[in-house]
């Protein structure tokens, strides 16, 4: 039987696919949907990368660090950045907003893998791809204040 080994990504590549993967878990949180999130993590890295993921081994332990900080720390994280949303609540925000805001905070409060402005432009970089110019300078205006 074939070792599995480590798939060396990028690490923008990594952020991006973690966020696409709790993306996944809050919407079938959303639609009341039973879910593992192992398979979560393995399915959204190996759909939305060219390095054929398949098990949980050929992941890095950055990317199984932050997700598990992420789900972890959950609420926390919540309450971390619900302090500086205003007018807003957590839950009103864009789900992909929210997915955005529970990697950058795992990465840049529990895990030491990145310092706080790499953690932030690469969450802003994100959300200038997938939200409107408005919620980007808005993303970096409250992780600036929660990391």
């Amino acid at each position: 039987m074939e070792e599995s080994k480590i798939k060396i990504m990028p690490r923008t590549e990594e952020r991006e696919t973690l966020v696409q993967a709790l993306y996944s878990c809050l919407m079938n949180e959303l639609a009341h949907v039973d879910y593992d999130p192992k398979e979560v993590l393995v399915g959204a890295f190996g759909e939305a990368t060219r390095f054929g993921i398949t098990s949980p081994d050929q992941l890095s332990l950055f990317v199984k660090e932050v997700f598990l900080m992420a789900l972890k720390n959950r609420d926390e994280i919540v309450a971390l950045v619900s302090k500086y949303l205003k007018k807003w609540t957590f839950s009103r925000l864009n789900t992909y907003a929210q997915a955005l805001f529970l990697e950058a905070v795992a990465e840049g409060k529990y895990t030491n893998y990145s310092a706080k402005p790499i953690v932030i432009n690469s969450c802003v970089d994100l959300a200038k791809k997938y939200l409107s110019p408005s919620d980007s300078a808005y993303v970096n205006a409250v992780l600036d204040k929660v990391l």
